[in-house]
């Protein structure tokens, strides 16, 4: 029995978001195996590393050359999906004759399945979506610092959950080096940085997210803000057992590369709260608490 994978992922990821449906067996087939799978589940690989870069290499210091500061928090995520990342330019594909181009729903679209048929009786099937209009996630955090400019942040989260998923892991790595100091800047900083982050659910899903970033903000007493550009990779990997034609894999990339985003925090006694907000599609908002010592 062909496993759809489209919808355990999801219905993990959006969770309280999704209803019970789940996209139909031949739907998934149709999607893992046609040149309109790119295009189909991208949105989805985009919205995932877009939030999990947000916040990653927030500003948690005023001062990078002699204090050391270990800060632990999570901060939570809001993605808002704009139209154009519901619909694509699907294609049909053998034996379908002639090749038809037709308007259809991405994963994040309305769930109206769409049917056209050739001149001979070939059906060709673009599946509906998931009719998703906003995805809040949650992730840990932790930074260290400061050592030769640089603070250090980490992140693992695993949980055994059982059943199809059996167990979901989140952990990654990343830096923030401030260049700003060794031309001894007082009134401003500017840093750059990257990150690793790697999230796995179960035997179904392994995405990277890969991440480069320049910053640059202020430091006003017990507040601070910034702005900052990213690039990011992300890279998906979807595995799925077919009993009919073989297991298999397909690699979904993210088609967003750039973001630029903001950002804001205060420091209060031993807490340390930030939000930011970010573009292009989709725009992310976050917010995050933690402990700093």
């Amino acid at each position: 029995m062909y496993k759809s994978i489209f919808s355990l992922i999801l219905q993990f990821l959006f969770i309280g978001i999704l209803s019970a449906q789940g996209i139909n067996e031949y739907a998934a087939h149709s999607y893992l195996r046609n040149g309109n799978a790119q295009a189909y589940m991208s949105p989805l690989v985009d919205l995932m590393g877009s939030s999990i870069h947000a916040s990653s290499l927030s500003y948690v210091h005023p001062d990078t050359t002699r204090n050391f500061h270990l800060y632990i928090g999570i901060y939570g995520t809001a993605a808002f999906i704009p139209e154009s990342m519901k619909s694509f330019n699907g294609i049909t594909e053998a034996p379908f004759s002639p090749t038809k181009t037709l308007k259809a729903p991405t994963i994040f679209g309305d769930n109206n399945t769409q049917i056209i048929y050739d001149e001979s009786g070939n059906a060709y099937t673009f599946p509906g979506g998931f009719d998703i209009k906003q995805i809040n996630l949650v992730f840990p955090i932790i930074h260290v610092g400061t050592f030769f400019h640089t603070n250090f942040s980490g992140r693992f989260l695993a949980m055994d959950v059982g059943g199809d998923f059996k167990r979901i892991e989140v952990y990654g790595i990343g830096f923030n080096h401030f260049i700003s100091d060794y031309w001894k800047a007082k009134n401003y900083f500017v840093s750059v940085g990257g990150s690793y982050n790697q999230f796995k659910l179960g035997d179904y899903l392994l995405g990277k997210n890969i991440l480069a970033q320049i910053t640059g903000g202020q430091q006003l007493g017990l507040f601070n803000y910034y702005v900052y550009g990213q690039w990011q990779k992300t890279p998906y990997e979807f595995y799925y057992e077919d009993e009919i034609d073989g297991n298999g894999t397909i690699e979904i990339n993210g088609e967003n590369e750039i973001r630029f985003g903001a950002g804001c925090g205060i420091k209060l006694w031993k807490f340390y709260l930030h939000a930011e907000a970010s573009v292009f599609k989709p725009l992310v908002t976050s917010v995050g608490i933690g402990l700093q010592f």
